[in-house]
């Protein structure tokens, strides 16, 4: 199968509501400021500690953008590999996307999806590479609120059997949707804090309106529209 129009703005859209999420967006300034190897209170009166942020926001932004296109080539690898089991992908892909949704929500915990899984760095100086080097393992990563977001995606991909090609644009795409806020957070640091905290008081509705929109894909998947047995 190949990419749709459709599925690159859901794909852009879903890497937004990553960032948007409760347990990413509130600590945006922060981790911005750690990355660059400063605190809150300079990025908010230094010019030039804002550029210098920005700098290792771009890194951090690759280095994520890298692992996720390596993850959207590999569900689309497996894809194409089970492709002659697609009734049973997709009876799969239903219930861990129903899951997935009912991890999102919070509503109902469910002990390893709704758990952070990360791997741990320890302080060091900021230098670019260690910037792109957290990059990756924040790619790689796995939050209670921003995690089931990207497992969709990698389940979509591996139910529509895309190229390996299409896989990594698709996920290239996400990052863009996680990756362009965070460069704009990263430029305006000095006065984004503000507008970020007015912004949190929606982020536990638009992971409601997600996790609606996952179980409602799921459970298509198993009897509906999306099923190739509907």
């Amino acid at each position: 199968m190949s990419l749709t129009l459709v599925s690159v703005f859901t794909a852009f859209g879903a890497g937004l509501l990553s960032f948007l999420s409760p347990c990413v967006l509130p600590l945006i300034p922060g981790y911005l400021a750690y990355l660059a190897g400063t605190n809150l209170e300079q990025t908010q009166r230094q010019s030039v500690v804002r550029w210098q942020v920005t700098w290792h926001a771009v890194w951090f932004v690759l280095g994520s953008a890298l692992v996720l296109m390596a993850l959207g080539a590999l569900a689309a690898l497996v894809g194409s590999t089970l492709n002659a089991y697609q009734l049973v992908l997709e009876r799969a892909s239903g219930v861990l996307l129903i899951f997935f949704g009912i991890a999102l929500s919070g509503l109902l915990p469910l002990p390893w999806l709704s758990s952070t899984h990360r791997v741990q760095l320890q302080p060091g100086q900021a230098i670019w590479w260690r910037s792109g080097l957290i990059g990756l393992t924040f790619g790689a990563s796995w939050s209670a609120c921003a995690g089931p977001i990207l497992g969709a995606i990698l389940v979509v991909t591996v139910v529509k059997a895309l190229g390996i090609l299409q896989g990594v644009v698709l996920m290239l795409v996400f990052a863009a949707g996680q990756g362009i806020p965070f460069l704009l957070v990263a430029v305006v640091v000095d006065r984004a804090s503000t507008f970020l905290r007015r912004l949190r008081r929606s982020t536990a509705f638009l992971s409601y309106i997600a996790s609606a929109i996952l179980i409602f894909v799921g459970i298509s998947l198993l009897f509906g529209p999306f099923s190739t047995a509907g």
